[in-house]
């Protein structure tokens, strides 16, 4: 049997197999053990036979979510995890021969999805500093252009495009016909969001996730927020009960206990700032960005430095093909105790290949 002839080049990473429970998981962007132990235990102890038994319902958690982002019921829409909700939009909007504005880099998923529905990609590079080139990137929409996509902060770089910057994007996309998508992810992180504006924009789309500051990757859930039109649009393809039961629980107790949010914060912010305190001290150069990882220089040994933390059971990530990202190797800021374990392992290894 014959693959579509536009996937035949598509290429998927595939696991490796190799578990990483039980290592320090610093490779991925997850919130690293957060979410604390009587919070899992409280919502495990909602869920019984019955529950199980019974598919999901998601008006109560779209909702609350709702009314945290300022927003209605209407402008939400619930996706297993932020990269369905990135399917979702591809498959509402993106036809074969569409161009779709990217930025090298960006996360993965763009181009991989891009290539899925036969798209073509127009990407502005990040400059070697990694600042983002507002101008050309505004230059680059035009009408010919049926998506244009910002990661803020991005991944990998951490870069941050500050809010006027964004809402000229969003203006100028708008006033091309194009739609506007504003991947999220990281906002806890940095503070700054537009989501508050899609009420006032009806091509933008915000799209957020539990998978980061929220720690709950293992649970898949996230959401786009959008003009009660675009999320109409999304909602005629996403698949029924996309969204499992038990996400939809530990979201909604989560929205319930707005103090987890200000402590995991708290814990992020110290780790992070011990992180940069010891990198400095030891002259190691690296960029800290606006996300939750840090960027650190490894003066050609990056592969090296990242195969040897493997051997001590810590995973960071590394093997960018970007030329201005080669030489780093990428760090989830975790609580400060695990930023110590990391640190302990990782200056040794650094001074004796550097």
């Amino acid at each position: 049997m014959q693959i579509k002839s536009h996937l035949k080049d598509l290429y998927r990473v595939i696991s490796s197999g190799i578990s990483r429970k039980g290592q320090l998981r610093l490779d991925m962007n997850e919130a690293y053990a957060a979410l604390p132990d009587d919070f899992i235990d409280s919502v495990l102890s909602h869920i019984d036979a019955d529950y199980l038994s019974m598919y999901p319902e998601y008006e109560t958690l779209q909702e609350k979510i709702a009314l945290s982002d300022g927003l209605g019921p209407e402008n939400i829409c619930l996706s297993n995890g932020s990269d369905a909700a990135i399917k979702y939009i591809f498959e509402a909007f993106v036809s074969p021969g569409d161009r779709i504005l990217l930025t090298e880099p960006t996360f993965a998923m763009y181009p991989v999805y891009c290539k899925m529905f036969d798209a073509s990609i127009i990407a502005v590079e990040y400059g070697a500093d990694l600042s983002f080139p507002v101008d050309k990137f505004l230059e680059s929409i035009t009408g010919a252009i049926k998506l244009a996509v910002l990661i803020n902060p991005n991944n990998p770089t951490g870069t941050l495009i500050h809010k006027d910057d964004v809402i000229r994007i969003v203006e100028r996309a708008r006033d091309c016909g194009v739609i506007a998508v504003i991947d999220e992810a990281y906002f806890h992180f940095c503070g700054e969001t537009v989501i508050d504006k899609v009420l006032e924009y009806e091509n933008l789309i915000v799209l957020r996730t539990f998978s980061k500051l929220c720690a709950m990757a293992a649970l898949r859930l996230g959401y786009a927020a959008a003009s009660s039109g675009i999320i109409g649009g999304l909602k005629k393809v996403i698949p029924t009960f996309d969204v499992n039961g038990i996400a939809v629980l530990f979201a909604g107790r989560f929205l319930d206990t707005p103090g987890l949010v200000k402590s995991m914060l708290k814990e992020f912010k110290e780790g992070k700032a011990f992180l940069m305190d010891k990198l400095s001290l030891h002259g190691i150069e690296f960029v800290s960005g606006n996300a939750n990882f840090l960027l650190i220089r490894c003066h050609g040994r990056a592969a090296e430095i990242v195969r040897a933390l493997s051997e001590r059971n810590i995973l960071v990530g590394g093997g960018f093909k970007l030329h201005m990202l080669r030489d780093y190797i990428r760090v989830t800021v975790s609580k400060k105790e695990i930023m110590e374990r990391f640190f302990d392992e990782f200056i040794g290894i650094y001074r004796k290949m550097i």
